[in-house]
């Protein structure tokens, strides 16, 4: 059997057959698709106990989320970390397609009784975590591994 028709059996044989096939690819995070990011540098003015809530207002816009009862700000934001490829295919069908992998990012800044930032963290949420979970433990002090630009005043 020549190698052409080799090929063309095997893809036969392949076609008939229920299969599935997913291909992370990374990508460089230079695509949003969610939000408004909110870069490092643009944290600079934020000092705990001098910041006021209506300053980070003036500098960062409205919050997409006040968690009013502990007094924190959520700014949220999406990036693209890479695409998946799928394929699956039953017998005579199938289908293909690709897929964004997000990151989601957070800026996290909770205020003291006077209205001043006490901390503020510029981290990201595991994927595998619901955003409660991930939240309740930002405010119980829990490390994040992946927290980055962390400040806290007592």
């Amino acid at each position: 059997m020549n190698s052409g028709a080799f090929a063309l059996s095997f893809l036969s044989v392949m076609l008939l057959l229920e299969s599935c096939i997913l291909l992370p690819i990374p990508t460089e995070e230079d695509k949003i698709l969610a939000g408004r990011p909110v870069t490092e540098a643009q944290l600079s003015f934020l000092v705990p106990k001098i910041t006021t809530r209506e300053e980070v207002v003036e500098h960062l816009g409205n919050p997409d989320i006040i968690w009013e009862d502990a007094r924190v700000f959520i700014y949220n934001w999406e990036m693209r970390q890479g695409i998946l490829f799928w394929a699956a295919g039953a017998y005579y069908s199938g289908g293909a397609g690709m897929k964004d992998i997000t990151r989601h990012h957070l800026l996290l800044i909770q205020f003291d009784e006077q209205e001043k930032v006490q901390r503020f963290s510029r981290t990201t949420r595991p994927l595998a975590q619901s955003y409660a979970d991930f939240l309740r433990g930002w405010l119980k002090g829990s490390p994040s591994q992946s927290e980055a630009g962390s400040h806290r005043m007592e």
